[in-house]
């Protein structure tokens, strides 16, 4: 007799037609296959709708609410959902085929109320791979202590979502931080690295840097106490070196040497110290916007 299906999957969307089909693709083709896989959209004006509609998997099922932020969307989608345990990830992003399978696992198994899953940048330049360290956690940096997820890659039950408050919904960047920290603090987690996705990655600089403004911004809206003494201390390096300029020198020097296993040719270097200077101009503008909207 077949394993009955218990997994809702849970994705927001918004113009994403360069990579919805790919991601619904690699969705109904899990190890563990769905229930039903809800898909929220916020409105597209491209042709995102209507390639979803186009699909002809019985456990797809749309949803457009326009304007929705991502933390409308997924409670959107949660709530609407038949099945207890919830799988999140994100346009953008391509599950590994057994993706489902490992990060539901201790939540069918009833060891863990929430799981934490992994996401793997995808590099297809010298550019992209320059800027994974910034943007991305690497590897080798891993932490399973002080890991936390973001909803590319997470599984939980509803009441585990009930408990920590739901997605934070005035939040449209950094929520998915805020809603990882109250899961694992107020439920129990289980970090599974091997549950994996794929994630694009920025192909230039203008797109890298809207998206740490974006990131800097929501830091701010969200009161996110870690990145917030990181944005704090960004300011007064930055206040030091308008009275010692010198040390802006070792500020790069430092920034090359601390991502050295990347930077192994002459323009790795100088792509380093430009994602660097535009990473804080970037978190500079975001923060600074955020406050004044305040």
């Amino acid at each position: 007799m077949a394993k009955k299906l218990t997994v809702s999957v849970v994705v927001t969307v918004y113009n994403e037609v360069g990579n919805i089909s790919d991601l619904i693709h690699s969705l109904i083709h899990q190890t563990l296959k769905p229930a039903e896989i809800i898909i929220v959209d916020a409105g597209s004006t491209d042709s995102t709708i209507a390639t979803i509609e186009q699909s002809s998997n019985r456990a797809i099922k749309l949803i457009v609410k326009k304007g929705a932020n991502r933390s409308v969307g997924r409670n959107l989608g949660i709530a609407t959902a038949k099945h207890h345990i919830i799988a999140i990830t994100d346009a953008g992003c391509l599950p590994q085929p057994d993706w489902l399978q490992k990060i539901t696992q201790p939540l069918l198994s009833k060891q863990a109320d929430s799981v934490a899953g992994f996401y793997q940048p995808v590099i297809n330049s010298l550019f992209q791979q320059c800027i994974a360290p910034f943007i991305a956690t690497m590897p080798h940096q891993f932490d399973p202590h002080t890991y936390l997820p973001s909803s590319r890659s997470i599984a939980f039950t509803k009441s585990a979502w009930q408990k920590a408050g739901k997605y934070p919904q005035a939040l449209n960047y950094c929520e998915d931080l805020v809603f990882a920290n109250n899961l694992k603090s107020r439920t129990h987690m289980q970090i599974v690295p091997e549950a994996q996705v794929l994630w694009q990655l920025p192909t230039n600089i203008i797109a890298y840097f809207h998206q740490i403004k974006n990131y800097a911004y929501g830091d701010i809206q969200a009161h996110f106490r870690p990145h917030l003494i990181k944005i704090a201390s960004m300011y007064c390096r930055y206040l030091v070196f308008l009275f010692l300029p010198q040390l802006f020198g070792v500020y790069l020097f430092y920034t090359i040497f601390k991502h050295r296993y990347w930077a192994k040719t002459l323009q790795a270097t100088f792509y380093l110290i430009v994602i660097q200077l535009t990473t804080d101009l970037a978190v500079i503008t975001g923060s600074l916007q955020a406050i004044i909207n305040y």
